[in-house]
């Protein structure tokens, strides 16, 4: 069950709060009546038709914006505040054209965020029971935990001799997330030249990527990013701020591969021992 709302405004410094339950509900100044739009985006599914015969052949999918309106009643105590007021008090959250954040707690979950940007804001402003219609278009629809998870590991010479390490990561997400990886030097000595190679499989997945060749040394690590509208791999020098594009050292065919909800078989192989994993990631939900 949700239990509160909060929402940001787009400096992230000021914030709201929306109790959804409890017996004071009816006594707060801002009562949130009504959400729509939180549970999973409906997916545009592209097709053809088969010339001849029964059916049609699947051509892709894709999920489209999320749409969440909120109804607001406004419930002043008329010594401090008026509906004017409060609706005023509104505008710094949801004036049309700007961004804000709403983040979701619930008995399940303890806080999943999502941004959006405003569409509308409608008042009834001469009704005895005034309310507010916020419409906010979240153009990435999934719900995300703030809380990074974070997974490490050892990288074996299996790409030579002997099998990966395969780590089980149960993730609890309901959408599929990318993931951050850096792969380092356990000891500054010796310097690795050679190939990587990352597999995450599940049940009904199998995704490899592999760079056909890298250099690691004390000053510098691979970073391998898969996050969709983020993905990249790179080569990082902390000490002077710089980083260096390998996409060129791509293997062809390799995936980009992302966390799936439930178990998902892990590991990162290379040509010598001496490397050490770091997974990051955050849950991702389709709906709450």
């Amino acid at each position: 069950m949700l239990t509160t709302l909060y929402v940001y405004n787009e400096k992230l410094l000021d914030v709201v709060e929306f109790p959804l339950v409890g017996v004071l509900e009816s006594s707060d100044p801002l009562q949130i009546r009504n959400i729509d739009g939180l549970g999973p985006v409906k997916a545009d599914i592209a097709s053809t038709p088969f010339a001849t015969g029964r059916g049609a052949f699947h051509q892709g999918d894709s999920t489209g914006v999320r749409n969440i309106v909120l109804t607001v009643g406004l419930n002043p105590d008329w010594a401090d505040q008026s509906v004017a007021a409060l609706r005023q008090m509104l505008y710094a959250y949801f004036m049309p054209e700007k961004w804000t954040r709403l983040s979701f707690f619930s008995d399940e979950l303890s806080q999943v965020d999502i941004d959006g940007v405003v569409e509308s804001f409608e008042p009834n402003i001469f009704s005895q029971d005034p309310e507010i219609q916020v419409s906010i278009l979240c153009h990435r629809p999934d719900f995300i935990d703030p809380n990074e998870k974070l997974v490490t590991g050892i990288v074996p010479n299996s790409l030579v001799d002997g099998a990966p390490i395969q780590t089980v990561i149960n993730y609890e997400g309901t959408a599929p997330t990318g993931f951050e990886l850096r792969v380092k030097l356990v000891h500054p000595k010796p310097i690795y030249l050679g190939r990587l190679i990352v597999v995450n499989q599940g049940p009904t997945i199998y995704e490899t990527f592999e760079m056909d060749e890298i250099t690691l040394d004390v000053a510098h690590y691979f970073m391998l990013t898969t996050i969709k509208t983020a993905r990249r791999v790179e080569e990082i020098y902390p000490a002077d701020n710089w980083r260096g594009n390998l996409l060129a050292n791509m293997k062809g065919g390799s995936k980009w591969p992302e966390l799936k909800p439930g178990e998902n078989t892990f590991s990162v192989g290379a040509e010598q021992s001496g490397l050490k994993y770091e997974l990051r990631y955050y849950n991702r939900f389709g709906g709450l």
